[in-house]
């Protein structure tokens, strides 16, 4: 009898315990541009082991308010502009509007998690994100500094593993 529930125990782990699951990886793992003027990164962010959205950080590093250009930075996927972003406070049925520019003081850091409108469904204020397919991910990001225009393009390699 006891050899039976062994049997039965072994061949249950062969058959539940070898289940894979995708999981979404990124090469690097984030990534910078740093200047005299500030430092910008984005690190791929997941829900379900997923990437689906980033975390952007903007370091203002000079004595004058900068300017996040949120209507000219844009979702990028193999090098293509793919739509905007969404993020805390942007209503779903508003997603497609024009939003506001962020102002970011003199030595301050700006922190913001940013979603690709393209992988949002929902309706009214309530969304869900799609996870990113495999392929170069990243975000072109406008900054407004005294007058003077800085677009910066930022992506990662993003793969899929079986595990």
């Amino acid at each position: 009898m006891k050899k039976s529930y062994y049997l039965f125990f072994l061949l249950s782990i062969s058959i539940f315990g070898c289940a894979t699951r995708m999981v979404s990886v990124s090469s690097p793992y984030f990534t910078k541009i740093e200047n005299e003027y500030y430092y910008l990164s984005i690190t791929p962010l997941s829900a379900n082991e997923r990437h689906c959205g980033f975390r952007l950080i903007l370091k203002n590093k000079t004595t004058k308010t900068m300017i996040l250009d949120w209507n000219k930075t844009y979702y990028i996927h193999n090098n293509e502009r793919k739509g905007s972003f969404v993020f805390d406070g942007v209503d779903y049925e508003n997603r497609n509007n024009s939003k506001r520019p962020e102002k970011i003081r003199a030595w301050d850091i700006f922190i913001k998690t940013i979603w690709p409108t393209i992988l949002a469904s929902g309706e009214r204020n309530q969304w869900t994100q799609m996870p990113m397919e495999p392929g170069r991910q990243g975000v072109e990001v406008t900054i407004v500094l005294d007058g003077k225009i800085f677009t910066e393009k930022l992506d990662v390699q993003m793969s899929i593993l079986e595990k």
